[in-house]
């Protein structure tokens, strides 16, 4: 981490020391129906798809309008990049289900995991992405600087910062 600004060393620090909380705060949100069950492990970085054994491209659009924006650019790599494993990952349900409807059947879908350092390091380890792309603004400190450390070459889409934000 030298030469991380004060500020993501903190956040990381904090992060990874609350991360033991992580499991009951996921099942809180299983019981308001924010999550889904079965899939809690992926929201600590395990995955239960295989590594595809060729480069990942990943893809990341929080919710159900990120994902849709990210659906032309999935088919396009799909066709276009086939040596592209392809990876998209979202936050919410719903945009789950949708992608579980409208991905091209050899593109895998797995929830973001949560940015703790342990579920981020999982998952980054496990996808070992070459490309991570990101629509709009969901940015997560620990897996954007784990991503970094390991070389993957990173995109932002359409985002937009307040002034605020950008401070």
């Amino acid at each position: 981490m030298n030469g991380t600004p004060f500020s993501l060393r903190l956040y990381a620090l904090t992060t990874g020391a609350l991360s033991p909380f992580a499991p009951s705060l996921l099942q809180g949100r299983v019981r308001g129906g924010k999550e889904d069950e079965a899939r809690l492990g992926e929201r600590l970085g395990r995955s239960a798809a295989p590594h595809p054994g060729r480069p990942v491209a990943w893809l990341h659009g929080a919710s159900v309008g990120e994902a849709l924006s990210l659906l032309p650019l999935i088919e396009r790599l799909a066709t276009e990049r086939p040596d592209l494993a392809v990876l998209a990952t979202s936050g919410t349900r719903t945009s789950a289900e949708l992608m579980a409807k409208r991905l091209p059947a050899d593109a895998i879908h797995q929830y973001v995991p949560i940015d703790t350092p342990a579920a981020t390091r999982a998952f980054l380890d496990h996808w070992r992405p070459v490309l991570g792309v990101f629509v709009e603004s969901e940015l997560w400190p620990n897996l954007l600087l784990g991503a970094r450390r390991r070389g993957t070459r990173l995109a932002l889409l359409s985002a937009r910062l307040s002034e605020k934000s950008r401070r």
